[in-house]
């Protein structure tokens, strides 16, 4: 396990190495969660935490994300189903 970050805000990171099973993936972003953390910090959700951003941001902040990706995208053409979950 590493820890980085950035000394002027506060940031650190956790950086978990090796085999980790895809199992604890709900106990630990459960856990980051309940202390105030983010589970996808400043460089986005990505494919892999998507199913878990309902941890770090409310229903309407998912909801404000989808009328700005409609807004912005009424075809629907960049990264269809990405960022948001279905």
């Amino acid at each position: 396990c590493h820890h980085f970050g950035h000394l002027g805000d506060g940031n650190v990171h956790l950086n978990v190495l090796g085999p980790v099973s895809a199992d604890l993936d709900p106990e630990i972003y459960g856990l980051v969660a309940a202390h105030g953390g983010s589970i996808s910090a400043e460089h986005g959700i990505g494919r892999l935490k998507r199913p878990w951003l309902h941890l770090s941001r409310s229903g309407a902040e998912i909801a404000a994300m989808r009328a700005v990706k409609a807004a912005l995208d009424p075809g629907g053409v960049l990264n269809p189903g990405v960022l948001l979950p279905d």
